[in-house]
């Protein structure tokens, strides 16, 4: 049998294909674009490239008539994040976040797939303080993009009561790692990670006064496969994220520490955005068995080593 994921070539698609091929499954890698990725080689064998859009329904149609029989569950990853590029785009940008999830829960009720699971966000919980729990904080994002993740679990939960389809929700936070440069990342990540890969001019408004639970996305995609496996849930929605949040000062301190050459960041003060610090993930830990294994230190050590080795990859070729 094999798992379809939409956005497989992306930053947590594509370590969701590896961990899951590593376990033997066979990977759909549905996605609008391809890429080589380096610790997909080793299981290159069990990816499927189909290349597609999530809002293209007659592409989406022709993939499921293809694979549809052999296809067990889907993990439905593509989202515009909450970035400059949404704000000043918003209609493009809320119709991928909520159509393109419609569509695929609409041909999982055509052809009878059983089990999908849906990468939210913890914006859906809007401005909240401190840890944030699933269990006692209801929804209510403060902005669009939070808006559109929250409209897209919705849909999803309808779908699930009406048509029987299994429906889980995986709630991520602030992700990086391995999979995409910091200059591939948004304008947060790129600032606070690029000393690694010796960009300039690093310039954030606001944020010296902010922590946030960064996490490393090795962590990420383990508890979200950990979410697609588990049998008779209870719980549906999952918080799945760094145990501890860290202030946007800190961090680059530590990010320093790996970089290969002197590098100035400008941290304005105040907060960029209303978000609580990190997510609870108690219920993850009880009922999953989820534990985040990369401290900060550690996950930016060994993002650090993958960014040297793209860079000197690229510089020789």
């Amino acid at each position: 049998m094999a798992v379809l994921i939409t956005g497989a070539y992306g930053l947590l698609g594509s370590w969701l294909a590896y961990y899951l091929a590593r376990e033997g499954k066979r990977i759909i890698m549905f996605d609008v674009s391809q890429r080589r990725l380096d610790y997909l080689e080793e299981i290159e064998e069990l990816l499927v490239p189909v290349r597609g859009s999530v809002l293209d329904w007659s592409n989406l149609l022709s993939t499921f008539l293809r694979f549809g029989k052999e296809i067990e569950g889907i993990i439905h990853t593509p989202a515009v994040m909450a970035t400059p590029d949404y704000w000043e785009n918003p209609y493009p940008s809320t119709i991928l976040n909520i159509v393109g999830t419609l569509n695929v829960l609409e041909i999982t009720r055509i052809f009878k797939i059983k089990k999908v699971v849906f990468i939210s966000s913890g914006a859906v919980y809007g401005e909240v303080e401190g840890k944030v729990s699933e269990l006692n904080y209801p929804i209510k994002p403060s902005d669009l993009y939070g808006a559109s993740k929250a409209s897209a679990e919705f849909l999803g939960f309808q779908y699930q009561n009406h048509y029987g389809i299994d429906f889980r929700v995986v709630r991520p936070y602030f992700f990086f790692g391995p999979g995409r440069l910091p200059s591939e990342l948004p304008p947060l990540f790129r600032t606070l990670f690029g000393c690694i890969e010796g960009l300039s001019n690093l310039k954030l408004e606001k944020g010296a006064n902010q922590s946030l639970g960064f996490t490393y996305v090795k962590d990420t995609a383990k508890g979200t496969v950990l979410v697609y496996k588990a049998e008779n849930l209870k719980h549906k929605v999952f918080n799945i994220a760094a145990e501890e949040a860290i202030n946007f000062l800190r961090l680059v301190e530590i990010v320093k520490k790996y970089s290969p050459c002197s590098c100035k960041v400008d941290i304005g003060p105040g907060k960029l955005f209303p978000r609580g610090e990190t997510l609870d993930i108690s219920l993850a830990r009880q009922e999953l068995g989820f534990r985040p294994e990369y401290t900060i230190e550690k996950a930016v050590s060994e993002y650090a080593q993958w960014i040297r080795k793209q860079k000197k990859l690229c510089n020789s070729s």
